[in-house]
Protein backbone atom coordinates (compact mmCIF):
# COMPACT_ATOMS: atom_id res chain seq x y z
CA UNK A 1 0.00 0.00 0.00
CA UNK A 2 1.44 3.75 -1.02
CA UNK A 3 2.20 6.38 1.16
CA UNK A 4 -1.01 8.29 -0.74
CA UNK A 5 -3.11 5.09 0.31
CA UNK A 6 -2.40 5.27 3.26
CA UNK A 7 -3.03 8.85 4.81
CA UNK A 8 -6.51 8.01 2.27
CA UNK A 9 -7.60 5.29 4.32
CA UNK A 10 -6.52 7.23 7.66
CA UNK A 11 -8.96 10.39 6.40
CA UNK A 12 -11.63 7.98 5.75
CA UNK A 13 -11.39 6.45 8.86
CA UNK A 14 -12.54 10.30 10.52
CA UNK A 15 -15.50 10.59 8.24
CA UNK A 16 -14.10 11.91 5.03
CA UNK A 17 -15.98 10.57 1.99
CA UNK A 18 -13.47 8.92 -0.96
CA UNK A 19 -12.75 11.87 -2.83
CA UNK A 20 -12.41 14.30 0.50
CA UNK A 21 -9.78 11.68 1.54
CA UNK A 22 -8.15 11.43 -0.87
CA UNK A 23 -7.91 15.38 -1.83
CA UNK A 24 -6.84 15.99 1.71
CA UNK A 25 -4.32 12.90 2.07
CA UNK A 26 -2.57 14.86 -1.62
CA UNK A 27 -2.89 17.82 0.74
CA UNK A 28 -1.16 16.65 3.86
CA UNK A 29 1.92 14.75 1.78
CA UNK A 30 2.56 17.97 -0.16
CA UNK A 31 2.49 20.37 2.58
CA UNK A 32 4.54 17.68 4.56
CA UNK A 33 7.01 18.02 2.37
CA UNK A 34 6.97 22.37 2.60
CA UNK A 35 7.52 21.92 6.30
CA UNK A 36 10.39 19.67 5.80
CA UNK A 37 12.28 21.74 3.82
CA UNK A 38 10.93 24.96 5.68
CA UNK A 39 11.75 24.11 8.70
CA UNK A 40 14.84 21.72 8.05
CA UNK A 41 13.20 18.65 9.75
CA UNK A 42 12.83 14.90 8.93
CA UNK A 43 9.55 14.85 6.45
CA UNK A 44 8.31 11.67 9.11
CA UNK A 45 8.65 14.28 11.79
CA UNK A 46 6.52 17.00 9.59
CA UNK A 47 3.31 14.15 9.22
CA UNK A 48 3.48 13.45 12.53
CA UNK A 49 3.09 17.11 13.19
CA UNK A 50 0.24 17.52 10.36
CA UNK A 51 -1.62 13.75 11.20
CA UNK A 52 -1.35 15.60 15.01
CA UNK A 53 -3.34 18.46 14.06
CA UNK A 54 -5.72 16.43 11.67
CA UNK A 55 -6.46 14.10 14.46
CA UNK A 56 -7.26 16.78 17.09
CA UNK A 57 -9.70 18.65 14.40
CA UNK A 58 -11.39 15.44 13.82
CA UNK A 59 -12.43 15.59 17.91
CA UNK A 60 -12.85 19.04 17.85
CA UNK A 61 -10.18 19.89 20.01
CA UNK A 62 -8.18 23.06 19.53
CA UNK A 63 -4.48 22.29 19.24
CA UNK A 64 -1.99 24.88 20.89
CA UNK A 65 -1.05 28.08 19.15
CA UNK A 66 -4.94 27.45 16.97
CA UNK A 67 -6.98 28.99 19.69
CA UNK A 68 -7.66 32.32 17.65
CA UNK A 69 -9.49 35.60 19.68
CA UNK A 70 -12.63 37.16 19.39
CA UNK A 71 -13.98 36.91 15.69
CA UNK A 72 -14.25 40.32 13.99
CA UNK A 73 -17.29 42.45 14.45
CA UNK A 74 -19.29 42.94 11.25
CA UNK A 75 -19.08 46.53 9.42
Amino acid sequence: MSELEQVTRLCRSMGADEAQAQRMAEQLLKRADQIAVDRGCDRVQAMQYLLSLTMKGAQGETPPGFEGGEPPEAS
